[in-house]
């Protein structure tokens, strides 16, 4: 990429994050975007590349769909049709020869943009705080919830604690992303696409995983809770849960000291 490509992708994305934080009127939630974006496209990006190799184009256009509308918002328009096409591609039945090809093109791309994201101050004020006075610095937990408002608040609850997180939206992927990321805890809505959060931990304890597992639920039925316990639970925890509630539990499972809330 020439240094021209680089600025003029360096301007688009920071004229881009002023007008949007300008339309949405909230600084913080531009931060989250781009936090989000950062942390979550690379690990994206490997997951395509894992389907591929697998021949599994309809699920690698499927995680390229999420990807592609970041793009626009960051006024890359015209990788975002490059992304567009690709999907077309992807979800054609039509033989592909090489389906793996465009990945080193739009990763590298990619890295381009976290490298400028990182860069700007949405990305640097966030991430501001030194990450040694962080008590769970190195933890990583998986988030498996269907639901964006929901799997947002644990996200922030958890990476205030220093930890990463990797967001599943069904019970298949949760399972996938556990078996590929191996995170240290997570947290498991019941009630998900696919297959149940109940039938997930049930796959991961099989499969050997014992990380400490958190089942949630908005429902107050007794059954549930016994359910996720006799699928392999460690504890179960009823919906919205606030955030000393979650930094407790974070705490009790990955790191021994206590913390202020």
């Amino acid at each position: 990429m020439s240094n021209e490509q680089i600025k003029s992708i360096q301007l688009r994305i920071q004229e881009s994050l002023g007008n949007l934080e300008s339309t949405l009127g909230s600084r913080e939630k531009i931060e989250e975007i781009v936090l989000e974006i950062v942390d979550k496209t690379p690990q994206q990006f490997q997951q395509i590349e894992k389907v591929l190799e697998q021949k599994n184009t309809k699920e690698a256009a499927a995680i390229l769909h999420k990807i592609k509308v970041r793009y626009a918002y960051l006024g890359l328009d015209d990788l975002f049709l490059e992304l567009s096409n690709w999907e077309d591609t992807l979800n054609t039945d039509q033989a592909i020869i090489n389906p793996l090809e465009p990945l080193i093109y739009f990763r590298d791309m990619n890295s381009q943009i976290n490298d400028t994201l990182k860069k700007t101050s949405y990305y640097q004020q966030r991430d501001a705080a030194p990450s040694e006075a962080l008590p769970l610095n190195g933890k990583v937990v998986l988030v498996a919830e269907d639901d964006e408002v929901n799997s947002m608040v644990f996200e922030l609850f958890i990476k205030e604690l220093g930890a990463g997180v990797v967001v599943a939206h069904d019970g298949n992927e949760a399972v996938k992303l556990t078996l590929d990321q191996k995170p240290d805890m997570i947290f498991m809505d019941v009630h998900m696409p696919f297959f149940s959060g109940l039938e997930a931990i049930q796959q991961l304890r099989a499969k050997g995983v014992n990380c400490p597992i958190i089942s949630l639920s908005a429902s107050t039925r007794l059954n549930e809770r016994d359910q996720s316990m006799a699928m392999g639970a460690n504890e179960f925890l009823i919906k919205p849960a606030n955030r000393v509630t979650i930094r407790q539990i974070l705490m009790k499972y990955l790191e021994s000291k206590e913390i202020n809330s």
